[in-house]
């Protein structure tokens, strides 16, 4: 709106219906706020569900049924580490999907978008199905997520794989969501660009179940609600879409409702 003065402005005609109708179409759009902010109070009530669940889980003070191993605790990175597969994406097929920060939803793990990057030669890091993106930029962000697919990535994302089957990947992808982990990547090195520091991060003492079915059952039971939350997340878009539409229509007179 900078570059539009004042005078063009006043000189713009807008659309005013009666205000009986005023009324309606304000009661309408405000209908939808209401089913807007009662989803977005389902999605806070979820998280903040999920993140206590996680926490008991992954601290080992809360144990499932059936399992006493006593859990063990090491450095993460002798658990995890960076996929060190790094490709030139000029005509690289596996190029034609790469995933940038931007295409990774803050806090939800969803992937809202991704890039052909054939056409540009640059460096990326290759992943595959299973690798856990962890966006090492600004890491406070929380941009993370669960490989479906072959693809490329930003080298401001780490691929994380298992070292030595110590750990499943569904498990690692739960693990970069809690907070101690969060905390620990912000410990990040760069002022006006902070990035998590591998070699500090590889230190970060991780106390974790032994027993693969074990960490099976936690993950099973996260990405059960991480599902839930992506499911509740997609109505919560759907109702936007529905209030722009409705804006569009109803604020433009096309459909009238008295």
């Amino acid at each position: 709106m900078k570059n539009i003065s004042k005078t063009a402005l006043r000189r713009v005609l807008l659309p005013t219906p009666q205000p009986e109708e005023q009324e309606a179409i304000a009661d309408a759009l405000s209908d939808v706020d209401e089913a807007i902010a009662a989803q977005e109070a389902v999605i806070a009530k979820k998280r903040a569900f999920k993140t206590a669940t996680m926490q008991a889980l992954l601290s080992g003070t809360r144990r499932l049924p059936g399992f006493s191993e006593e859990w063990e605790a090491k450095a993460f990175g002798q658990l995890a580490m960076i996929r060190n597969e790094k490709v030139q994406t000029k005509d690289a097929d596996v190029a034609s999907f790469c995933v940038e920060l931007e295409h990774i939803e803050s806090s939800s793990g969803r992937l809202c978008g991704w890039a052909d990057a054939r056409a540009r030669n640059s460096m990326k890091y290759r992943f595959h199905p299973s690798d856990v993106l962890f966006g090492r930029l600004r890491p406070y962000l929380r941009k993370y997520w669960y490989a479906e697919k072959d693809g490329v990535c930003s080298t401001e994302i780490w691929p994380l794989i298992p070292r030595n089957r110590g750990l499943i990947p569904a498990y690692i992808h739960q693990i970069i969501q809690a907070e101690a982990f969060i905390e620990a990547a912000s410990t990040a090195y760069g002022t006006h660009m902070p990035r998590a520091d591998w070699k500090f991060l590889s230190q970060m003492k991780v106390k974790y179940p032994t027993d693969r079915l074990e960490q099976e059952a936690i993950s099973e039971i996260l990405t059960d609600m991480d599902l839930d939350l992506k499911a509740c997340a997609h109505r919560l878009d759907k109702l936007l879409l529905v209030k722009v539409g409705m804006m569009q229509q109803l604020l433009t007179g096309k459909i009238r409702l008295v």
